[in-house]
């Protein structure tokens, strides 16, 4: 029974898990190791109540991409960062007219990128965005609306 479940869950959430993990880690390979041990997790957890698995998720995936960045620092590596961010994006994007808008949201700061991906492709209210980043609402409020004014100059530029 819980494999199923948690077959439909994956189904319906490694997608947007991935893309999530792609706008922080800027490499594929890291991004598919995020969500798969976020998964693991899910499946290792015991039967109970979450109130929003989606939520739930993305807020392993952020835990995983903080520890996995504390790992690299106490072992002397750097964060590896792709270079040619848009080869990335490209295998994910499959409609050409959303090309720009995924190039001026991979340029955003971090946390911005984060915030933009949260809201706008995962779905989640401030209220989820804020549990999954440990912010206070307002504070993700604000960020949300510096994030759209920075993506709108992005795109505006020519």
């Amino acid at each position: 029974m819980k494999n199923e479940l948690l077959e439909a869950l994956f189904a319906e959430h490694y997608h947007g898990a991935l893309l999530y993990a792609l706008s922080l880690t800027k490499d594929k390979a890291t991004a598919e190791d995020l969500v798969s041990n976020a998964f693991f997790k899910a499946l290792r957890r015991p039967d109970g109540e979450i109130a929003s698995f989606k939520s739930w998720l993305l807020t392993v995936v952020r835990r995983e991409y903080l520890s996995s960045l504390r790992r690299r620092k106490f072992e002397g590596e750097m964060p590896e960062q792709a270079e040619d961010s848009e080869a990335l994006l490209e295998t994910i994007i499959k409609d050409e007219e959303y090309r720009a808008l995924y190039h001026a949201i991979s340029l955003l700061p971090e946390s911005y990128r984060e915030l933009i991906t949260l809201f706008y492709f995962e779905n989640l209210s401030v209220k989820d965005m804020a549990r999954v980043t440990k912010k206070s609402e307002s504070h993700v409020k604000t960020a949300l609306c510096r994030a759209r004014m920075k993506l709108k100059e992005l795109l505006e530029q020519p």
